[in-house]
């Protein structure tokens, strides 16, 4: 194997680093990238909630308490997602139930945010989505 880093090989981005930069001989390249991974974050005031594509952390501050209904989207491997009870206002009375557009959640119909400022954190493993 032989490289060079230049416009016909490998190119680093902003924040990108590759190494080594040339050589022969190597079969393993090192890249690897620095700065901040910054979060979608959106604020959730009514009821239902559908979560997008676009939101990486959703924060339920739907006045209440009530319960409130949070719907996933499709499942896509490897795509996470942050369910947050922004108000504190989650109790078994009043729960904020997460339900995926289609699968399942550790193998049940829904996963339940039930204590006061709780969270899920879910992520799609490809079959259903997994709380981790």
């Amino acid at each position: 194997m032989s490289y060079t880093n230049n416009p016909t090989s490998i190119l680093a981005g902003t924040g990108i680093s590759i190494s080594p930069t040339s050589g022969t001989g190597s079969n393993t390249i090192t890249i690897s990238a620095t700065g901040i991974q910054t979060l979608s974050v959106r604020t959730a005031i009514v009821t239902p909630v559908t979560v997008t594509n676009a939101d990486d952390v959703v924060s339920v501050e739907v006045p209440g308490p009530v319960a409130v209904a949070v719907t996933l989207p499709a499942g896509v491997n490897g795509r996470v997602f942050n369910i947050k009870d922004g108000l504190g206002l989650a109790a078994p009375a009043t729960p904020i139930t997460v339900t995926p557009s289609a699968g399942t959640i550790d193998g049940s119909a829904t996963a339940t945010i039930n204590s006061p400022y709780g969270s899920l954190t879910l992520v799609y493993s490809g079959t259903e989505w997994k709380v981790i």
